[in-house]
């Protein structure tokens, strides 16, 4: 089964060829599927630090990261709708063997199976979802400890 594991070369003159590259460019190069765990991984690990107050942040730091985060999502899901859609559709790819293989290839590359494009995006997706989670649950936790600082000193004066 194709996975999303090599970098997308734009320069193979195949129509797949094209479209992966100028996703992968769109995205910022290679991702693959280890990229994206890692990030998960490390997204998650930012969350419970900041449940657990390991980091505060101001929102007036906090807000601009998160509006770009959230137009990250925006761009990953609009990617991931066309690829699902590109998926949808039985590629032609001549009706030799060589050719159903190819279509076959490219059509599983692009589907919702794991290590697909789409697959990847799609977790890529929730990684921005805990990124920008940690970064709201930072800023609580300012504000909490802010709080907490304006009662302590309201009461020595």
């Amino acid at each position: 089964m194709p996975t999303w594991d090599e970098p997308v070369q734009a320069s193979t003159g195949a129509v797949g060829g094209a479209v992966g590259g100028g996703a992968a460019a769109a995205m910022g190069a290679s991702l693959n599927t280890k990229d994206v765990n890692s990030m998960a991984s490390e997204a998650k690990k930012m969350l419970d630090s900041a449940r657990s107050g390991g980091f505060r942040v101001s929102e007036e730091a906090a807000q601009p990261i998160i509006d770009v985060l959230d137009e990250m999502k925006g761009r990953v899901e609009e990617l991931r709708h066309e690829f699902m859609g590109i998926a949808s559709m039985e590629p032609t790819r001549g009706a030799h063997d060589y050719g159903k293989q190819v279509a076959a290839h490219q059509h599983e590359a692009f589907s919702g199976v794991e290590g697909s494009a789409s697959q990847v995006l799609y977790d890529l997706f929730h990684v921005l979802e805990d990124a920008q989670a940690a970064l709201k649950v930072a800023v609580e936790k300012y504000k909490e400890s802010e709080a907490v600082a304006s009662e302590t000193f309201r009461g020595q004066v």
